[in-house]
C-alpha cells in the first residue's frame, strides 16, 4: 500500500465507493421491486377474495330465488288445489242436499272462507315468486306489488316517469326484491298512513324513490337484521347506491335508489 501513488489510492477509493453505491442501489431496487410485487399480489389476492365473496353471495341469492319458486309452486299447486277441491266438494254438498236456512248461512260462510283462503294462497305465492315477472317486467311487477298493499290500512301510490323499459332479467329481479323489502318494512314498522313508490327512467340509470310519512329512521343508528343485510348485498351486486333521509315534509323517511342499467 505504501508503494501506491496518491492517484492510485484515489482511484481505488473511487472504484470501491462506486461498487458500494451500485450494491446499495441494487439492494434498493430489489426491495422496491419486491415491495411492489408484494403489493400487487396482495391487491390480486384481495380482488380474488372479493370476487369469490361476491360470487358466493350471488349463488346464495340464486339459491334463495330457487327456493322461493319451489315454495310458491308448492303453495299454488298443492295447497291451492286442495282448497279448490274443498270448495267444489262444498258446492256439490249444497246442490245434492236439502239444507235449511241456518245451514245455508253456514255454507255461505264456509264458501267465503274458502275463497279468502284461495286468494291468500295466491297472494303469498305471488309475493314469494312473482310468476309473471319475466313477462311483465319490473315496472308492472312493482305496480302490482303496490296495488296489493294499497287500501289495507295504508294508502300506496305508484308513479313512473320517463321511457319505460321492459326490464325483466335477474338484475331487475334483484331490484324488485329490494323495493319489496323496503315496502314490507314500511308496512310492518313505519306506522305510516301513506307510501309512495316512484320510478324514474333515465339514460343508463334507473332511480327509485320510496317515501312514507311514518315514524322514520334513526339516521345515526346501525341498521341490522336479515332484511337490511339482503338489501345491502343486493345493492353491492348491482353496483347501485342507496341514500336514506327525511322527506321535505319533515316526517317519515325517504329512500333513493340509483341503479345502473348496464
Amino acid at each position: 500500500m505504501a508503494n501506491l501513488s496518491q492517484r492510485e489510492i484515489i482511484y481505488l477509493i473511487f472504484i470501491g465507493s462506486t461498487g458500494m453505491l451500485l450494491l446499495i442501489g441494487g439492494i434498493a431496487v430489489f426491495i422496491a421491486v419486491y415491495q411492489r410485487k408484494m403489493i400487487t399480489n396482495r391487491e390480486l389476492h384481495r380482488k380474488v377474495e372479493e370476487y369469490h365473496q361476491q360470487r358466493m353471495i350471488q349463488l346464495q341469492f340464486e339459491s334463495q330465488e330457487g327456493e322461493r319458486k319451489r315454495i310458491a309452486a308448492d303453495l299454488h299447486d298443492s295447497v291451492g288445489s286442495l282448497l279448490w277441491g274443498a270448495k267444489l266438494t262444498a258446492a256439490y254438498i249444497e246442490r245434492s242436499s236439502q239444507v235449511n236456512e241456518s245451514q245455508k248461512a253456514s255454507h255461505k260462510e264456509l264458501m267465503e272462507i274458502l275463497d279468502q283462503s284461495i286468494q291468500t294462497v295466491k297472494r303469498i305465492a305471488w309475493e314469494i315468486a312473482p310468476e309473471a315477472f319475466h313477462y311483465s317486467g319490473l315496472s308492472q311487477s312493482l305496480a302490482a306489488l303496490c296495488l296489493r298493499f294499497d287500501g289495507k290500512g295504508l294508502n300506496v301510490q305508484f308513479n313512473e316517469h320517463g321511457q319505460t323499459i321492459l326490464w325483466n332479467d335477474d338484475r331487475a329481479l334483484q331490484v324488485y326484491r329490494i323495493v319489496q323489502e323496503l315496502v314490507s318494512n314500511c308496512v310492518r314498522h313505519a306506522q305510516a298512513a301513506n307510501l309512495s313508490v316512484v320510478l324514474s327512467w333515465m339514460p343508463g340509470q334507473l332511480n327509485i324513490e320510496v317515501t312514507d310519512d311514518g315514524i322514520g329512521f334513526n339516521l345515526e343508528g346501525k341498521r341490522e337484521g336479515i332484511g337490511w343485510w339482503n338489501i345491502n348485498h343486493r345493492i353491492n351486486q348491482l353496483h347501485a347506491k342507496i341514500e336514506i333521509g327525511v322527506p321535505p315534509m319533515g316526517k317519515g323517511s325517504i329512500m333513493n335508489l340509483s341503479i345502473p342499467l348496464s
